[in-house]
């Protein structure tokens, strides 16, 4: 197999299941294609039959080559590249009832067993085994050790070429009986041409993208170097794709070249610091870095003074200093290591900043000053200032002072003289210094309106220059005021905050704003509405739009920059509906770094009923929760409480929604725990993930079953992914994280977290504040279609072909309530639901179909994020849970 981009075969393998192959002149037997065809089928794959017919083609030693790097890179996606052996080797048959006497067993066994001596159980002797390096002595009559798959007492790995663990050592098992959606694997023809437009579908992004599609961006513009200018548009929205693309080029490629480049598309100071961090192989979100550092607190408690408290013992005749307590803190670091910058690059980024506004500049500057008193260390500014004084100007006022220590010049900028005016109460001021920042104002609208309270000409002022900012205002902006404003008619029941950061931690506070006025609602939203309106209008028309209404419980994609790496990524806040009769298998893998550190993550799941009460829990500490019935609810697999580096370590956890649902449980709550305090962040690997299984026999883990994995991320200590309704059958992904305790996370000590954040997590997406797929449908629909059908559960349709109107889908009309026929989401109203108007011309071979519908078994572009596909029967799916318009 050509070795030549071998990194962009694997994105483009995992985002749209193609698979390059060059045609051969040989021809391959018909066994040894099926043998691939079931190494595939084992991870829930097929091949097309042009790419069948393209390995046949192949010679013995290519065909060897080629199924063994998608098999691997597929099974990777899923978490199927490791072996998952969980404690109890026979799980879910064999996991001890009585959690508390196994571990009083343990503890006994800890402290009286002896190597030599009679079991201190059954009284045998010749049964006992000395495990290493644990040294725990365990008897393989109490203990069965054809079950355990680690130490007993202790539950960390340990030899297993010990008796104890035999038979059984190296217990294998078959795959499960199960019904399997396969996806389907077909030909790519031209490498670069689909690299290109996958380059081309990242820089057209108009919000910032999640870990793996920045990743899969990156490698792109590793593996392909200088042919990525070529494919350059005139203008990329997202900047830290801008920092991305540049930083990359300039590490690989001519440095001063790439740079002037790059000068037509970095347009800030903090685009330069971006694509210098990216240079430096260091993040372009500029969030910083965070650790913790064990330092010592002086007796008093205070860690100022401290040496003064001692002298005051010491001189006071005290006898003996107490013990300092050692405490943890976190230093948050706004610096990064800072690649070599040779001259001539040095020179160029000089010179660029100073083409730019001297108040620009120093503004611009201030965001981020950590990091450029940081960099000026290595620019050397002053080197050139009489060369570049505005930047030499500029870097004194980011460092307080010039070199020869006068004080810089007080700077007052664009923020801080916003806040001015708002403490004021002034919101003709704030509006005056928005309007030269359109997204600026559109961010800042909300705020603006409680500034001008009830004074309707204030009010005025503060919509018109909204009005007149909505053509320059971003989709995704204008996307989450049509969902927002809607709302704020009344108070919240919660608000809740997405900040910037390395995940989302369901930061929420009571909704104290006042509401807006009715009339301000109605005249920005009528805006916001138009606006994007006129832009989908734009786009190429469609003759008929079939929207699922399955589409709803899928919101727009926002705030990805917090998204979990995942192998298929759901937005935050969509609930996807789960089949009944499968028994829901949780599953985490985490594998410890090699420097020989041990930790302990720990999976479990939370119970509680309709009004957030506990129930019950499924854990390292209850090992299975049962019914009054005595019928199995919930089972662990066992704890594992060390993962050493290369294997790694394996928990799982089944959860019988009918069994929980007769019980009077709503809500299971899947929660990952950082017990022993390792960051998450810090191990070599670690993920979680669900599994749908009919059949609980077989191997623990089916790749053909997944349906979610995600990577474990960050440096908290408690992860919620996913909340189970089982009452609704129906699993909302929230993707959402909690500090917790530096250590000894678990159900107990986080249940006040998991009983506010998911609850509130779940309400707030219900109230529709972020709009949903199908509301994002509907406006293409409104904008692009002649006609327009809505299918409800089943296939059936629910509303009859709407027939749309061109000519006014950009001027809008009266709107009717939310629900009513010819209703379009947001009160799109007579928007286009009256009148034939002009056929388009439709394409060669029938008519032009939009189709947002889900399509089960089928992945999208990246495999995860999906996409609406434009053509004669084309469709996008998120495996069996949506398609996503863009």
């Amino acid at each position: 197999m050509d070795a030549t981009y071998n990194a962009a075969r694997e994105v483009l393998l995992r985002r749209q299941g193609l698979v390059f192959v060059a045609p051969g002149g040989a021809t391959a037997s018909e066994r040894h294609l099926q043998a691939i065809e079931l190494e595939l089928a084992q991870l829930g794959y097929v091949v097309s039959w042009r790419l069948r017919q393209r390995l046949a083609s192949l010679a013995p030693d290519q065909l060897a080559l080629q199924p063994r790097f998608v098999a691997t890179a597929l099974a990777a996606q899923v978490g199927g590249n490791v072996r998952y052996t969980p404690l109890f080797r026979r799980f879910p048959e064999d996991v001890p009832k009585d959690t508390s006497e196994l571990y009083l067993r343990k503890v006994l066994c800890h402290l009286l067993q002896a190597e030599g001596q009679p079991c201190v159980f059954c009284r045998r002797v010749g049964t006992t085994h000395v495990l290493s390096p644990c040294m725990h002595v365990v008897c393989d009559h109490c203990f069965d050790g054809a079950n355990y798959s680690a130490c007993p007492v202790c539950e960390h790995h340990v030899d297993r070429e010990s008796p104890f663990f035999k038979p059984g050592r190296f217990l294998e098992r078959s795959l499960p009986r199960e019904k399997v959606r396969f996806k389907l694997l077909d030909l790519g023809e031209d490498l670069p041409a689909a690299a290109r437009a996958l380059f081309e579908s990242f820089c057209a992004r108009k919000q910032v993208m999640s870990p793996i599609d920045a990743g899969d961006l990156g490698t792109l513009v590793t593996e392909f170097g200088e042919q990525v200018l070529a494919w350059l548009p005139d203008t990329i929205a997202v900047r830290e794709n801008v920092a991305r693309i540049f930083g990359a080029l300039l590490r690989k490629c001519n440095a001063p070249a790439t740079f002037a480049v790059a000068r037509a598309h970095l347009a800030t100071a903090t685009d330069v610091l971006r694509t210098l961090a990216v240079y430096s192989d260091a993040d372009p979100s500029l969030q910083g870095t965070s650790e913790k550092r064990w330092v010592e607190q002086p007796p008093g408690g205070s860690l100022a003074g401290g040496f003064a408290a001692k002298l005051k013992q010491v001189f006071g005749g005290a006898s003996t200093l107490p013990k300092a307590k050692m405490v943890a803190l976190t230093i948050h670091k706004y610096r990064f290591k800072v690649a070599p910058l040779r001259r001539p690059l040095r020179r160029a980024v000089l010179a660029h900043l100073e083409s730019m506004h001297p108040d620009g500049l120093v503004e611009d500057m201030l965001r981020h000053r950590s990091y450029w008193q940081w960099l000026g260390q290595f620019l050397h500014p002053h080197e050139f200032a009489e060369r570049f004084p505005t930047v030499a100007r500029a870097f004194a006022v980011v460092r307080k002072k010039a070199p020869d220590g006068t004080p810089a010049p007080r700077f007052v900028g664009f923020h801080a003289a916003i806040e001015a005016a708002a403490r004021a109460g002034d919101a003709a001021a704030m509006i005056e210094r928005l309007r030269a920042r359109p997204g600026e104002l559109g961010r800042r609208f909300d705020h603006a309106l409680r500034v001008a309270g009830a004074d309707a000409g204030a009010q005025d002022v503060v919509i018109s220059a909204f009005v007149a900012a909505a053509p320059r205002l971003q989709n995704p902006l204008l996307l989450t005021l049509h969902g927002h404003l809607p709302t704020r008619g009344r108070p919240a029941a919660v608000r809740v905050f997405w900040p910037k950061g390395q995940v989302t931690k369901g930061t929420s506070a009571p909704d104290r704003r006042a509401p807006l006025a009715p009339r301000a609602i109605a005249a920005a939203g009528e805006a916001a509405l138009h606006e994007l309106l006129r832009r989908l209008a734009d786009k190429p028309g469609f003759d008929v739009c079939v929207l699922d209404e399955g589409l709803r419980d899928v919101i727009v994609p926002f705030n990805e920059r917090t998204a979990s790496r995942a192998a298929v990524s759901l937005p935050r806040g969509s609930r996807v509906a789960l089949p009944a009769g499968e028994v829901v298998r949780l599953f985490l893998h985490w594998c410890q770094p090699q420097d020989g550190h041990t930790t302990d993550i720990d999976l479990s799941v939370a119970f509680y009923d309709e009004k957030w009460e506990y129930v019950g829990v499924c854990s390292y500490y209850q090992l299975r929760f049962d019914g009054p019935d005595g019928q199995q609810i919930a089972q662990s697999s066992g704890d594992l409480r060390s993962g050493p580096f290369p294997d790694g370590a394996a928990e799982f956890v089944d959860v019988h929604r009918e069994r929980a649902r007769a019980r009077g449980i709503r809500y299971a709550v899947m929660v990952v725990n950082n017990y022993a305090g390792m960051p998450f962040s810090r191990l070599e690997r670690a993920w979680a993930g669900m599994m749908l299984r009919a059949d609980l026999g077989g191997k623990h883990f089916d790749a053909r079953k997944v349906e979610l994995k995600f990577d474990l991320q960050g440096d908290n200590g408690v992860f919620m992914p996913l909340v189970l309704d089982v009452a609704e059958s129906t699993m909302h992904w929230l993707d959402v994280y909690s500090t917790g305790q530096l250590a000894m996370n678990n159900v107990a000590t986080s249940n006040g977290a998991i009983t506010k954040i998911c609850p509130e997590m779940i309400d707030y997406f219900a109230s529709g504040a972020r709009i949903s797929m199908f509301e994002l449908a509907l406006l293409h629909a409104a904008a692009r279609g002649r006609q327009v059908i809505v299918r409800g559960a089943g296939g059936r349709a629910v509303s009859p072909v709407w027939p749309m109107n061109r000519r006014s889908r950009s001027c809008g009309g009266s709107a009717p309530a939310r629900g009513e026929p010819g209703g379009v989401a947001r009160g799109l109203g007579a928007a286009g639901v009256r009148g034939a108007g002009p056929r388009r011309p439709r394409a060669a071979g029938g008519q032009r179909v939009l189709r947002a519908v889900p399509r089960a078994g089928h992945r999208t572009d990246r495999g995860q994020r999906p996409a609406v596909v434009s053509g004669r029967c084309g469709s996008a799916s998120l495996r069996g849970a949506c398609a996503v318009p863009r």
